[in-house]
């Protein structure tokens, strides 16, 4: 788990280079964001999960769904209504074929 989440941190951050798209408002829905919109926060939540694990802490592990929780209230009332009102029909389909945190192949549009 712990390497899957560095894994997408750097896939999200270093290669698609999204501070630089963010500045010139372009919508990335390749590489890993072909799998998932927030690869950043799904990685964190995969670190979580390794850490669970490797220190064998079940207090911990009833944080993650505390995380999930408000992680999606916070991304649907902030993020997501950003990006629908600048990028409109093109985020709409953007979000019928990829998950919101959890990975996933993308689907048919």
């Amino acid at each position: 788990c712990i390497v899957i989440g560095i894994g997408l941190w750097i896939s999200a951050v270093v290669n698609s280079r999204i501070s630089k798209n963010i500045k010139e408002l372009k919508l990335v829905t390749t590489g890993v964001f072909a799998i998932v919109r927030n690869p950043i926060y799904s990685a964190f939540m995969f670190l979580c999960w390794g850490i669970c694990f490797l220190f064998n802490n079940l207090y911990f592990l009833i944080t993650i769904p505390i995380y999930w929780i408000l992680l999606t209230i916070l991304v649907k009332n902030t993020e997501e209504k950003w990006l629908k009102n600048i990028f409109g029909e093109e985020y709409f389909e953007y979000c019928k074929r990829t998950n919101r945190c959890i990975p996933w192949f993308p689907r048919k549009s």
